[in-house]
């Protein structure tokens, strides 16, 4: 399903484009409908291991705002897939620090606002 979605998604931003019209995506307002296991302004360090409703939220928003071909399970538990996954917004992103697999405030940053390949 999420395929499809980002299929129908690339196509309509493209016949968009090239109808000469401009496209604005804003996954901060889809993810207070979407992402709600805390509050969007909650941003605490998350490292490998760590536990909880922030983790659901960081799964959750990798799952609807990430081009991450792997749906998580937003089980609050920060494991080796959800790893994979923060690296993979890290290095498409360019956080600041490279890839470390943690979640601080750069990261956050861009698993509320991806760069616009990064969340296709």
């Amino acid at each position: 399903m999420k395929n499809v979605l980002k299929r129908v998604a690339v196509t309509t931003v493209s016949a968009a484009l090239l109808a000469g019209g401009a496209v604005a995506i804003a996954p901060t307002a889809q993810a207070k409908g979407r992402c709600t296991y805390v509050s969007d302004s909650y941003r605490p360090t998350l490292r490998p291991g760590a536990t909880g409703n922030a983790v659901k939220q960081m799964q959750c928003l990798i799952n609807s705002f990430s081009a991450y071909p792997v749906w998580l399970t937003e089980d609050g538990s920060y494991g080796p897939k959800t790893k994979l996954a923060v690296a993979y917004v890290q290095s498409c992103n360019g956080t600041a620090g490279g890839v470390d697999y943690v979640v601080g405030p750069s990261t956050w940053n861009a698993l509320y606002n991806p760069k616009y390949l990064c969340a296709l």
